[in-house]
């Protein structure tokens, strides 16, 4: 009797359940987040995490059957990938199109190597008649803002005496004109009297390197500094390594009396670098061919041990050496003049443009052309260039000063020599050299210095046709709101586009169209929106061009 009540009891259980589960009411959807506890009660799976509560759902918006939270293994999480972090745009610097480091995707772009244009008026400082044997741009041209002219040091010779490594001075107020003073250095030599150091007066010059006007070193006696190469006292003239020397003024130099870097005995170029504002000496290294070591000073003392930074590689013809690397910083990077020497096939020396972003890791731009070129046919630069490390900005101009010869590098044994070397400055190093060397008077003109002019930020431009290109930045951070550009698109037009940091295109954020050439065009935005960059968040920007050139953009 009780076994039966029991399976009736069981029975009518079992009906009342189906009849709730057939109900025509609708359940209530049971989340995940459901399983929480709630006023303190215990959950009934105390072994499982509490998961997220889902967002509601938009009740006018259909929902997917895909459920909203996913279980994640505990033991494998997943780790989300590193973003590469936005780059700050900072105000006032220009960026240029030396490189990819800023650039995420071009799209039917060009890119264009620009040379600089030689002056018509070409060379604008000669040697003085039957009183310098050369006139060399080993050395330094600058514009001084203190006594607003313009100051050019060179290596020379004295024509009849023993002075056959000669550093001389000249100033100009236009950089085209130039006159060489009579100064009080040296007593005793015939007007232009423009010699400021002199082997062997001074004591163990050699090559100059550069000058510069430090306007950082407290000490007045010290504003202007300049690397040269240390040789030893005729006849020998050995070279034991490069050293220095400082001045008040320019002309009247104190040098450092003994060798700084020993390891370096060739030519080279000094600067300050303003990245790491340390001094920093590019000179050569010779190996098993000629190659660029960096050296570094805090104090213009002490210097690093120099570490080897730049060479030729696959991609240049058999027998180049690279001769030496002038660089300078512009655009928040390091720029190189790079003089490549075509040793065993034409000995010319030209010059390449190369980049980098560190002052150690150099890349040559468009490898293979020309950025300072020698001269053709009847041309005064015909064979030998040489260059002064840093471009002086006049307007909206760079100014690169250089020298050229019309003999080519020594070792050549062709046909096309040039003209007469001057045998007694060649012959100096090496124990050649007499004690009663003195360099003769040259009736021709063998070695000037000229003038070649580039745009501002004018070293490579990205263009495309009036089929279209796009150019898009990398993740940045805008410094300011004001956006610039260095463009020619007179004849075209150049709009910019502000993506988000994924690259999707932000609401209203589309500039006017730019439709004019000049070196500093600003970027308007429609009225109502403003400038998108004001937030100063992590954006991109995408260029897109039409019939137009693209040199640089900026904030501001």
């Amino acid at each position: 009797m009780s076994h039966c009540l029991q399976t009736t009891l069981l029975i009518t259980l079992l009906v009342q359940l189906a009849s709730g589960c057939g109900s025509d009411r609708t359940p209530r959807e049971l989340h995940p987040a459901a399983a929480t506890p709630r006023n303190g009660q215990r959950a009934p799976f105390a072994n499982t995490p509490a998961l997220p509560r889902p967002s509601r759902p938009s009740p006018r918006r259909p929902t997917t059957s895909t459920p909203a939270v996913r279980l994640v293994s505990v033991d494998k999480p997943v780790t989300p990938q590193p973003a590469t972090p936005p780059v700050p745009l900072t105000a006032g610097v220009h960026q240029l199109f030396l490189d990819d480091a800023l650039i995420s995707d071009r799209n039917n772009i060009t890119s264009n190597l620009h040379a600089p244009r030689k002056f018509s008026a070409n060379p604008v400082s000669m040697p003085e008649p039957s009183l310098e044997v050369d006139a060399l741009l080993y050395g330094t041209v600058l514009f001084d803002e203190v006594a607003e002219c313009f100051k050019m040091w060179y290596f020379t010779g004295r024509a009849g005496t023993q002075m056959a490594w000669t550093l001389a001075y000249a100033t100009s107020n236009d950089g085209i004109h130039w006159k060489k003073p009579d100064l009080d250095v040296i007593a005793g030599l015939r007007s232009p009297a423009n010699t400021v150091m002199t082997h062997p007066l001074t004591e163990n010059f050699g090559e100059p390197f550069s000058v510069i006007i430090d306007r950082h070193d407290p000490d007045p006696a010290r504003r202007y500094k300049m690397v040269y190469r240390y040789l030893t006292p005729l006849p020998g003239m050995k070279a034991l390594g490069t050293t220095t020397a400082t001045s008040a003024d320019g002309i009247h130099w104190q040098p450092y009396g003994r060798v700084q870097m020993p390891a370096i005995l060739d030519i080279g170029h000094f600067f300050y670098d303003p990245l790491r504002r340390k001094y920093a000496v590019y000179g050569r290294l010779w190996a098993h061919r000629r190659q660029v070591q960096l050296a570094y000073s805090d104090d213009f003392k002490s210097w690093t041990k120099p570490q080897l930074v730049a060479d030729i590689n696959d991609q240049d013809p058999p027998g180049t050496q690279l001769y030496s690397l002038a660089v300078h910083v512009d655009g928040g990077q390091y720029i190189g003049l790079a003089q490549l020497y075509t040793r065993g096939t034409t000995h010319l020396l030209e010059f390449e443009l190369a980049a980098s972003r560190d002052g150690r890791t150099w890349k040559r731009v468009h490898q293979g052309e020309n950025f300072l070129p020698c001269g053709g046919h009847g041309e005064w630069d015909r064979f030998n260039n040489s260059i002064s490390g840093n471009p002086v900005r006049v307007g909206d101009e760079l100014w690169f000063y250089y020298g050229g010869r019309t003999y080519r590098h020594s070792g050549y044994g062709g046909n096309d020599r040039g003209t007469e070397e001057a045998q007694s400055l060649r012959a100096r190093v090496g124990g050649t050299a007499k004690a009663t060397d003195k360099p003769a008077a040259f009736a021709g003109m063998r070695s000037a210095i000229g003038l070649a002019k580039l745009r501002l930020d004018g070293y490579v431009s990205l263009s495309a046709s009036y089929d279209g290109g796009t150019v898009t930045t990398v993740p940045v951070i805008p410094g300011a709101s004001s956006l610039h550009l260095n463009a020619a698109a007179r004849w075209g037009r150049i709009t910019v586009e502000v993506l988000d940091q994924q690259g999707q295109p932000i609401p209203g954020a589309r500039s006017l169209p730019v439709e004019s050439d000049g070196t500093d065009l600003t970027v308007r935005w429609p009225a109502p929106a403003g400038s998108p960059l004001a937030a100063k968040r992590p954006i991109q920007l995408r260029f897109t061009l039409h019939n137009a050139r693209l040199y640089s953009y900026w904030v501001q």
